[in-house]
């Protein structure tokens, strides 16, 4: 590889990445087809960006840019993104197990088909954005503040939110679309507008959640607590 390899649009190394990291001249590339687990991305500009067959578990994200970018078949396992800007992020057949977007604002994002269990989005801000055939199990959404944000199941089935936790969460506007939430936990949650219409909320945990104007036709409550 010569030394000006790392000049071309397609980035397919990790020493290429790491040079143009600390260039901050990611910008616009396409980075494809390595393993950099653990790198640091702390604060860069992904403005642009195309993501494809990467391993990036364990991934340092913090307070990045990542706005108009495609992720394609990456694995993102536990990387660390809090703080962080997704802005207009497709993902799709992705794997973003324990992934920590924690603080961060995800704003007219499409996520599926992904892997999102235990995916932390405490105290985040998501608007506009699309959960498409996404596996949510466990997912945390305490504190987070979601406006007309759609989570949407698979052909055959139900989105999977079950167990979640919305502690403290407000949502505008949430349309469920039948979602299984079974054991969600949705104390101190204030839901305004949102379509609860045949969504499984048995055994979740409903205490001083607050529902305004939403729609709860078919709702599942069997053994949910208030």
């Amino acid at each position: 590889m010569t030394d000006t390899s790392a000049d071309a649009g397609v980035v397919q190394s990790r020493v290429q990445l790491e040079r143009l990291i600390a260039e901050d001249e990611l910008a616009g590339r396409t980075i494809t087809g390595f393993a950099a687990p653990s790198v640091g991305l702390r604060g860069v500009d992904l403005d642009g960006v195309t993501l494809e067959r990467l391993d990036l578990r364990g991934a340092d994200g913090e307070d990045v840019r990542l706005e108009r970018a495609e992720l394609r078949m990456c694995d993102l396992r536990t990387s660390q993104w809090k703080g962080a800007l997704w802005h207009r992020v497709r993902a799709k057949d992705c794997d973003l197990t324990e992934l920590d977007l924690s603080s961060a604002q995800l704003l007219r994002c499409e996520f599926g088909p992904v892997r999102m269990a235990r995916i932390r989005f405490h105290q985040a801000k998501i608007q506009g954005t699309t959960f498409k055939e996404s596996e949510l199990y466990s997912a945390d959404f305490a504190a987070a503040v979601l406006i007309k944000v759609v989570f949407e199941g698979y052909e055959h089935a139900t989105v999977s939110l079950s167990r979640t936790d919305w502690t403290g969460a407000a949502l505008f506007d949430v349309d469920f679309r039948r979602a299984n939430m079974y054991g969600a936990t949705l104390r101190n949650a204030a839901l305004v507008r949102c379509n609860l219409k045949g969504v499984n909320l048995c055994n979740a945990d409903l205490t001083g959640a607050r529902l305004v104007g939403c729609e709860t036709t078919g709702a599942d409550l069997d053994g949910a607590t208030f």
